[in-house]
């Protein structure tokens, strides 16, 4: 199960992370908070044969330029586009039509 697990992202569609210190997913029981750094991404969810379905992604409307603001509008969309969710171990890969995320498991 996701619930209470954390995620450090290593990588936006196969790119690094901009702000790798500020770069995280958390998943709680019905709900999951991300970042790449500039705003604070989340919205409900479920796992559904293989798939995250979230039916609300929102985000604080902080203004950031530049690769930190075109990685997160990736994050935002894979996230609201029922990616193939595949963990294996302290390995987690998201997958959607458009864009792809991967990330390793931390502490909090």
């Amino acid at each position: 199960a996701m619930v209470g697990t954390h995620w450090r992202l290593t990588s936006i569609d196969g790119i690094a992370p901009v702000r790798q210190d500020g770069a995280n997913l958390a998943f709680e029981q019905t709900s999951f908070n991300a970042s790449v750094g500039c705003n604070s991404i989340g919205g409900d969810y479920r796992i559904e044969t293989g798939r995250m379905i979230s039916k609300s992604v929102m985000a604080t409307q902080m203004f950031c330029e530049g690769p930190v603001w075109n990685q997160e509008l990736a994050v935002i969309a894979l996230l609201a586009g029922a990616p193939a969710i595949k963990r294996q171990g302290q390995q987690l890969r998201l997958e959607s039509a458009g864009h792809s995320l991967e990330a390793e498991a931390s502490a909090n």
